[in-house]
């Protein structure tokens, strides 16, 4: 199991795209447009382990203030960017979305699906714990993916379009705000390179639980993406 993306929201990419070039030397791409409403952009790393940060802005208004994930979605970028929550790439998703089941007690919400590219390459995935990770996102969800020779042989293609000035090589530690005694069971306790402050440290109220900031490593050294 490993970190393989950090979400972050923005309502305009303009900004946080100058943001991330201006300030860490990272380039954006743009990705997929998104069914909930968002569309999507990228911080592609040069990693085998096919890592990223995802961007997420309004594409469609009227999706996102109809329903309760793009009101939320709204709401938490109002005042600007802001991380949304994360995600972890495990072996045995069965496994880890019956983990969240006995946690919750709730359905974790396992999804299997097929994304389809304009060249016809076809990428399977599954997903759990999405929406409990949207509504407490210092929790991440869980992705499989299938097709792994065709995801890393994207990498190449997407940091040429990204043109970075500084390249991200991989995640070095996401340092994560919670109350939560035990959140590395959430995980199922496996090593992860992740910083929980202190549940004393913790302010209470919306902002109190999820990610404060991401240190990623890259060939001039590891710098810290916090968000204004």
């Amino acid at each position: 199991m490993r970190v393989d993306h950090v979400i972050i929201g923005a309502g305009d990419i303009g900004p946080l795209r100058e943001l991330l070039r201006d300030r860490y030397g990272f380039g954006v791409i743009q990705g997929s447009a998104h069914d909930d409403g968002t569309q999507g952009w990228l911080v592609p790393f040069d990693s085998p382990q096919v890592q990223y940060l995802e961007l997420l802005t309004p594409g469609d208004l009227g999706k996102l203030s109809g329903s309760a994930f793009g009101r939320l979605f709204l709401e938490r970028t109002a005042g600007g960017p802001a991380f949304l929550n994360w995600a972890l790439l495990c072996d045995d998703i069965d496994k880890d979305a019956d983990r969240v089941r006995s946690l919750t007690g709730a359905d974790p919400g396992l999804v299997r699906g097929e994304s389809v590219r304009a060249d016809g390459q076809r990428f399977p995935w599954a997903e759990a714990a999405f929406d409990a990770s949207w509504r407490c996102p210092s929790r991440p969800f869980f992705l499989e993916y299938g097709n792994w020779p065709a995801r890393v042989g994207r990498i190449g293609g997407d940091l040429r379009r990204a043109a970075h000035r500084r390249t991200p090589l991989e995640f070095a530690a996401v340092t994560v705000r919670t109350a939560q005694p035990d959140l590395a069971s959430w995980w199922g306790h496996s090593e992860l390179p992740v910083v929980m402050e202190a549940p004393g440290a913790v302010e209470a109220g919306p902002g109190a639980e999820g990610i404060r900031a991401v240190r990623i490593r890259t060939a001039d050294g590891d710098v810290e993406v916090v968000l204004p």
